[in-house]
């Protein structure tokens, strides 16, 4: 169960559509450039896992907000909410089955 509390929650696509809709909610989108640009959730701020740590001053102003970090297939988020939360994001949650699952769910995707 530590894992799962030090790398943030999984939300499914329902709960995230809900926070999204309340609002002060930032979606962080981890993949690299080509999948983002292929589609992704609207409004979401595309920071590559790979650069992630280098970029966290740049998302400051996202603390106190509600995150969602997305990856393709849920498999990277996990490690992206728990360098936020490190960084001292709170609170952070992640897509459970990314952006595929959220596609094939036929969720509002822009370019």
């Amino acid at each position: 169960m530590w894992p799962y509390i030090r790398k943030g929650a999984k939300i499914s696509h329902a709960e995230a559509t809900k926070m999204i809709n309340k609002g002060k909610t930032t979606i962080i989108d981890v993949r690299d450039v080509k999948q983002y640009q292929a589609g992704h959730i609207l409004n979401a701020v595309h920071v590559p896992l790979t650069g992630l740590e280098e970029r966290l001053p740049k998302l400051d102003k996202f603390k106190g907000q509600t995150i969602i970090v997305v990856d393709e297939a849920g498999k990277e988020a996990g490690k992206a909410a728990a360098i936020l939360k490190k960084a001292g994001f709170k609170p952070v949650n992640s897509l459970s089955g990314g952006m595929n699952k959220w596609v094939s769910e036929g969720l509002p995707v822009t370019k």
